[in-house]
């Protein structure tokens, strides 16, 4: 009997002091008991006797980036999980705040150093036609150039303009991909809009685009210039590898939507396989190795993941 009176204090004591809340509801969602973290956590005086879908309204505010935490009115970033009892339920919660904000200063840093290395990277890849612009200029300002070779420089220097400003394009991507403001979309008409944007590429290389979309609505939360920029740069960088044959295809769970861009180009050698999504890893001579670098942020920033499949 002593010992068992000894256990209940001890339970009690670990009840007490443990660092995570922890909440006891009943059948009806009363709470029945919670300790002392729960209180300061949701920075409360009571919780026992209360309904727990008040405390909820009371205590918490979602945000758009709360990812796996729920945000609280005071700031706090709170992971909580709940497990059945034969008679209730066991919320948990532990204080991610603090983590949160160390993983966000972190991924920032992340990003600046990259945008470092990026800008020492790009130095040369953007003098190159910046020059190349500069001469055809030049030569457009010639009176005596005759208006057949002033149509040829207009397109080279239209050629060298275009170049320059996707590789912008591709650093303001790359360099936002963490902090895009998102609302829910639907994944068909991202597709679409893909399908718009590249047309004129795909004419201009001869190749072939299809789509298999599937029906509406295929709910996500995203944002629409990111994500119509990662698709973008996939169809582009199938094209630019040598294929004849591209197809989107958009496919939908419960919980999950797919998109791929099957494509009928070269194989892609082991050895580059394991870096091709890393940022200034390329193989092209004018490449700046960003475009499936900028693809992969988009895809971590939507909690989301990419994967090569031959």
């Amino acid at each position: 009997m002593t010992a068992s009176v000894n256990e209940l204090e001890l339970y009690k004591e670990i009840f007490e002091k443990e660092p995570s809340a922890i909440i006891v509801l009943d059948e009806r969602g009363v709470v029945k008991k919670a300790n002392d973290s729960a209180l300061k956590m949701l920075n409360v005086e009571a919780l026992e006797g209360r309904k727990w879908y008040q405390v909820i309204d009371e205590v918490f505010r979602p945000q758009k980036d709360d990812g796996q935490e729920i945000s609280t009115v005071d700031g706090k970033r709170l992971q909580v999980s709940t497990k059945p009892l034969s008679h209730g339920q066991l919320v948990q919660m532990t204080d991610q705040t603090e983590t949160r904000k160390l993983t966000d200063k972190l991924n920032h840093m992340e990003r600046l150093s990259s945008l470092g290395k990026m800008a020492a990277s790009l130095a040369h890849q953007i003098r190159t036609p910046l020059s190349a612009a500069i001469l055809y200029a030049a030569n457009l300002g010639n009176q005596k150039l005759p208006l057949a070779s002033r149509n040829v420089f207009q397109k080279k220097l239209m050629s060298r303009l275009e170049a320059l400003e996707a590789q912008v394009s591709d650093i303001l991507m790359y360099a936002r991909s963490g902090e895009q403001s998102v609302k829910v979309l639907d994944a068909v008409d991202i597709v679409e809009g893909v399908l718009g944007s590249v047309a004129s590429v795909v004419q201009k290389s001869g190749a072939n685009l299809s789509s298999d979309i599937g029906p509406r609505p295929m709910t996500v939360l995203g944002n629409v210039t990111a994500l119509n920029g990662a698709i973008s740069n996939l169809v582009t960088n199938a094209i630019e590898a040598g294929a004849k044959n591209v197809k989107i295809e958009l496919v939908a769970d419960t919980k999950n939507v797919m998109i791929s861009v099957k494509n009928d180009g070269p194989m892609i050698k082991p050895e580059v396989r394991a870096h091709i999504f890393e940022p200034f890893y390329t193989t092209k001579s004018n490449g700046t190795g960003l475009g499936l670098a900028v693809v992969a942020a988009v895809a971590k920033v939507h909690q989301g993941d990419i994967r090569l499949v031959s």
